[in-house]
């Protein structure tokens, strides 16, 4: 597996590091840390307010990232967990943080994106919006949102996961990638899938539709047993809960916070061929709340595959409105 390591010398980009080195990869991975330079647009230097030339102060911080990034990946590779690492390349692009590290990802074809769920600037993410959100909202592959425990600077040991299951091919993919992973029989992996409650209904709409819910519990309860039995055959110590509620994210974000779990992984995406291309609203809704580490898993070639027929689609609609 190819990784992508965000790396900017916060507290939460070190935790991101730390993180992803305790995570028992049964192969060996190869590693790309990159720290990217985002240069101030203008500079006011008197009455003028003519931006000042940047070429140097660029050039200076370049050259103490590229220092800062050599240097962890010298103890990267000479660390403890050193074997577990096939490679490690650096990388110090300028620009846009979010969207070269997006321009990174794609570049080195890679399959995970490593990111501290906090950076430096504490201003850019009240005015932009983070960092780690946008690459993990935007992002076409799997993406690991890190956050330090409340408790100390170091990350979270993996002692339990969340598997936020939807009842989509989604499923099914969080547990093959739970496959890369050697996890210790110790390891809880919960298997949680939120019924969303329509309250807003007349009561008799309601007691018409109960039949048709229990059987929809009923096969969700099916589905959320046949996961199980596939996590077994890890040898994995697993729990499965089924739960009614009004929100899905903030039900999946109590469940998470009550059972003391380290770790929530969901898909991408709701329904639908758009929000297959853009989060679904119960991800972003557990990226933004969750108080532990969260895992984004996606499909690269189902992404590419779904922009596509949205562009496809789009270039039909321009053609039919010519022609008409």
């Amino acid at each position: 597996m190819r990784v992508l390591l965000a790396n900017d010398e916060s507290q939460h980009s070190r935790a991101a590091t730390d993180y992803l080195l305790s995570l028992p990869f049964r192969k060996p991975i190869e590693l790309d840390v990159a720290s990217i330079i985002a240069p101030p647009i203008m500079v006011d230097v008197g009455m003028g307010g003519m931006p000042m030339d940047l070429s140097g102060f660029i050039d200076e911080e370049r050259q103490a990232a590229l220092a800062r990034v050599e240097a962890t990946a010298s103890q990267l590779r000479d660390g403890a967990r050193g074997k577990s690492l096939h490679s490690v390349s650096t990388h110090v692009p300028v620009g846009p943080p979010a969207s070269e590290l997006l321009n990174l990802a794609e570049q080195t074809d890679s399959e995970l994106v490593v990111i501290g769920a906090v950076g430096h600037s504490a201003l850019d993410r009240v005015l932009l919006g983070s960092v780690s959100d946008y690459v993990a909202t935007h992002g076409d592959v799997s993406t690991l949102v890190v956050r330090p425990s409340r408790e100390s600077e170091t990350p979270p040991s993996l002692r339990k996961i969340v598997i936020a299951l939807s009842g989509s091919a989604e499923d099914q993919r969080m547990i093959d990638w739970l496959g890369n992973l050697h996890l210790q029989s110790s390891v809880e992996v919960h298997l949680v899938r939120i019924l969303q409650l329509q309250t807003l209904y007349r009561q008799d709409i309601r007691q018409k539709a109960s039949e048709s819910w229990g059987r929809f519990v009923k096969q969700s309860q099916q589905q959320i047993l046949d996961l199980e039995t596939r996590l077994q055959k890890l040898n994995l110590n697993t729990e499965t809960h089924l739960v009614e509620a009004d929100h899905v994210g903030e039900a999946l974000i109590d469940y998470a916070e009550a059972h003391d779990c380290d770790l929530i992984m969901t898909g991408d995406s709701d329904s639908g061929l758009l929000t297959r291309v853009f989060m679904g609203s119960t991800s972003r809704y557990v990226l933004r709340h969750a108080t532990c580490s969260v895992l984004i898993v996606r499909d690269k070639e189902e992404r590419a595959k779904a922009k596509q027929e949205i562009a496809t689609g789009a270039h039909m609609v321009e053609e039919g409105a010519m022609s008409s």
